[in-house]
């Protein structure tokens, strides 16, 4: 294994450029605005908070703003008539390339060969729902253990977001994975260290599906952590963001740190002014 120094590393500046949705959610997806490329960004929530909804909703703004992008929405849960309900609802969503994966019971299926053959072909945004679906499937009919189809997954995705493909393009993930009843991630560890952000889909009240909605990171390598972005998924044809709520959030958040700040200088000064206290 090879010793490396960052500024001996050369990048294309094409590289760094994100990817807009056009939505207040650029801002929380990373610090400097949109979706970046080649990271690996995973999708957890509350049961019923509209994870699958949030994310086709993002990857059809995106491909509004970029109708060059090659974007692939990849279905382990949800087959072609379940889909067709989300695009009664937001027709929008029935221009993005789906690839279907299912589990079939009654002849050899080979759904890993297909799947490494069509991400081949190199996509700049690529969603799973589910990674612990899939992970799944791929079990079962390659016949592995479930540790062993987690690594074939990750390897997956690290060599598209490493540009080996026949595009050559740093590809982004989006996955969706599934939580316990009480929200806990359903996971190892290696699959929680090895994503780039961990964006959370959550409930004001947990117990109560009727209660707000909003999209907050609690890890993230490229932005911010605890910044809540309410949401709303009544509106018909697409997802609406509290953008007034959002900003007053912020502005708070502001005014928290500024009093911590002044706080600390207070304490500081108390420090300095007591020091000098008992030397004289």
């Amino acid at each position: 294994m090879d010793t490396i120094r960052m500024r001996n590393l050369r990048f294309s500046k094409k590289l760094f450029e994100n990817y807009l949705t056009g939505t207040v959610l650029d801002q929380i997806l990373c610090s400097y605005s949109g979706l970046p490329q080649g990271v690996n960004y995973m999708i957890v929530g509350d049961p019923g908070v509209g994870k699958t909804t949030i994310i086709l909703d993002m990857m059809s703004n995106i491909q509004k703003q970029y109708p060059q992008l090659h974007i692939l929405f990849i279905s382990a849960e949800m087959n072609e008539i379940d889909l067709a309900i989300y695009v009664q609802r937001f027709p929008k969503f029935g221009d993005l390339d789906i690839l279907f994966v299912e589990n079939n019971f009654d002849e050899d299926s080979h759904n890993w060969e297909q799947l490494t053959q069509v991400l081949q072909g190199g996509w700049d945004i690529v969603a799973i729902d589910s990674f612990h679906e899939l992970q799944g499937i791929i079990k079962e009919e390659e016949n592995i253990t479930q540790k062993r189809a987690e690594s074939m997954l990750l390897q997956l995705i690290k060599q598209h977001n490493k540009a080996a493909n026949d595009r050559s393009v740093n590809t982004t993930f989006l996955t969706i994975q599934q939580v316990t009843k009480s929200g806990a991630f359903i996971g190892s560890n290696r699959l929680k260290h090895s994503i780039t952000a961990m964006m959370e889909l959550r409930l004001d009240n947990p117990k109560n599906i009727y209660s707000d909605r909003y999209v907050t990171f609690s890890k993230h390598r490229r932005g911010s952590v605890g910044v809540k972005l309410y949401y709303n998924l009544s509106t018909t044809g697409d997802v609406s963001f509290d953008v007034d709520r959002y900003e007053r959030d912020l502005e708070l958040r502001k005014l928290q740190s500024n009093v911590s700040t002044q706080i600390r200088d207070f304490a500081s000064q108390f420090d300095q002014l007591f020091n000098q206290t008992q030397k004289s």
